[in-house]
């Protein structure tokens, strides 16, 4: 079996025709690991969604794609029963109840009666505790239940490769608490995981994550290695007992060309490199008595804002 679970090459799709056309993908290339949990981020409309419908074989497309070996979307029907797919929306027939819903995509997966009898919608209905309305119809489930059976029917064949499209909106804090606990179980256990997501905590869960833009992947990386990218990642905060820091701050820009914020007894310095610590605390004592000192590293919602600016230098590596 291949290495990557996952590679495209100059990827593009455009939806609309003459004025109204929209460049959702631009020539993104891409490749993910075997056993790797990977997460897209990027603001809405930047291409997230298209991009892993693109992968799925749902959309055609510009490009190459190769997922688990095959490729994309013209041999799609070979590696159906290895991938599941958690969509955005929810996929569930409301007419059908918990029990049914988990006996219809096991057979659409490929599992047989005798299997899905004996062990898998068993399995599932324990596993995300719906074993309580197994006979309830979907109509009648609450929107948190809905994506927890959305979620069961996804995983209902023990897929290789798991792709989730914002998977925890509109379910409450424990819950998502669960799916990702749950999720992080999975991939422990070599499943792939790909996941978008708007909520900051989430992203951090993932090992990797990379970061679209106008329909381009403008970086990946670790939360680690994305946040020392980002010009003064850090933040020097520095207390005072003098009204004096302005001469403080006005001695940094001109030493180290920094950019700084002060007011009153406060002063903040943005930074990449510890080492200038000690000569910016000089320079500050030649004004001020210093009271306190806090280095702040950058948050990723920090590091998510700076990816998401047209400002921000495109650069990509992994």
């Amino acid at each position: 079996m291949s290495e990557l679970a996952i590679e495209t090459k100059n990827l593009s799709m455009t939806y609309g025709r003459g004025k109204s056309t929209v460049k959702a993908l631009r020539g993104v290339d891409f490749k993910l690991d075997n056993g790797e949990n990977y997460c897209l981020l990027g603001p809405n409309g930047t291409g997230k969604t298209t991009f892993i419908r693109c992968i799925l074989g749902l959309l055609k497309c510009e490009g190459d794609i190769n997922v688990l070996g095959y490729e994309m979307p013209h041999e799609r029907d070979k590696i159906i029963s290895k991938i599941g797919y958690m969509p955005q929306a929810i996929s569930l027939y409301p007419d059908l109840s918990v029990k049914e819903s988990l006996h219809f995509f096991g057979k659409i997966f490929g599992i047989n009666n005798r299997q899905i009898r004996n062990k898998s919608v068993n399995k599932i209905l324990d596993l995300f505790l719906l074993r309580k309305w197994k006979n309830t119809r979907v109509d009648n489930l609450s929107g948190g239940m809905k994506r927890r059976l959305s979620l069961a029917c996804t995983l209902i064949h023990e897929p290789m490769l798991l792709i989730l499209d914002e998977p925890t909106v509109g379910i409450d804090p424990n819950l998502r608490l669960n799916f990702w606990n749950y999720f992080n179980d999975l991939n422990d256990n070599g499943v792939t995981i790909i996941t978008t997501t708007h909520i900051m905590d989430e992203a951090e869960k993932s090992k990797m994550i990379g970061f679209m833009r106008s329909g381009k992947l403008i970086a990946e990386g670790t939360f680690h290695d994305l946040k020392k990218r980002v010009p003064g990642n850090r933040k020097l905060i520095i207390e005072t007992k003098e009204e004096t820091t302005q001469k403080s701050a006005k001695s940094i820009q001109e030493e180290y060309s920094l950019k700084t914020i002060f007011h009153n007894f406060r002063l903040e310095v943005l930074y990449n490199d510890d080492a200038i610590i000690d000569g910016i605390l000089s320079l500050v004592r030649k004004y001020n008595k210093i009271t306190s000192i806090l280095t702040v590293e950058p948050s990723l919602e920090d590091t998510f804002i700076f990816f998401s600016n047209e400002n921000s230098k495109e650069v990509m590596s992994k």
